[in-house]
């Protein structure tokens, strides 16, 4: 039982729903969005900000034991759960609404790029400890933060070629 309790627990088991998300629905997007088109000729240094920032904030929470039991967390799960479901809408739209509407406007073109920081940041304020070092949020939300802002610059660079 306490096996079950420490995987349940586990920081990772969070980031599940966006992996499966991305997983399914990647293919549903349009054109512009698809990994061979998306990451095309985009200079080396937006690339490896993005992939050095993406690699902590998707590792450290194997470290983390996160928890709802005091109010910090219990806001932080609410956090989680808005950005998670903002970022669900931010594909929603890009895959149902006509392209007409979101490619003349770089703030929905790039909502999937810069949702992500606020389920980061609640996932942060939902830890209850690190295993290997003593844990503040902002271990986790510095870079959260500019992986968001890497991506963010990803994301706008491919607006500016595509449209």
């Amino acid at each position: 039982m306490q096996l079950i309790n420490k995987i349940l627990t586990n920081g990772y088991m969070a980031l599940i729903p966006v992996f499966i998300w991305n997983y399914c629905f990647t293919s549903a997007l349009p054109v512009v969005y698809q990994p061979a088109s998306f990451n095309h000729d985009i200079p080396v240094f937006i690339t490896a900000g993005e992939n050095i920032f993406r690699s902590f904030i998707f590792i450290l929470p194997l470290f983390f034991k996160l928890g709802i039991g005091s109010p910090a967390q219990s806001k932080g799960l609410l956090v989680f759960i808005t950005g998670i479901v903002l970022y669900f809408v931010s594909w929603l739209v890009l895959m149902f609404v006509p392209e007409s509407i979101w490619r003349h406007h770089v703030f929905v073109f790039s909502a999937p790029a810069y949702t992500p920081v606020i389920w980061l940041v609640g996932l942060s304020m939902m830890v209850e400890r690190c295993y290997v070092f003593k844990y503040s949020k902002w271990h986790y939300i510095a870079p959260a933060v500019l992986f968001s802002v890497f991506h963010v610059y990803h994301a706008v660079y491919v607006f500016n070629r595509a449209y």
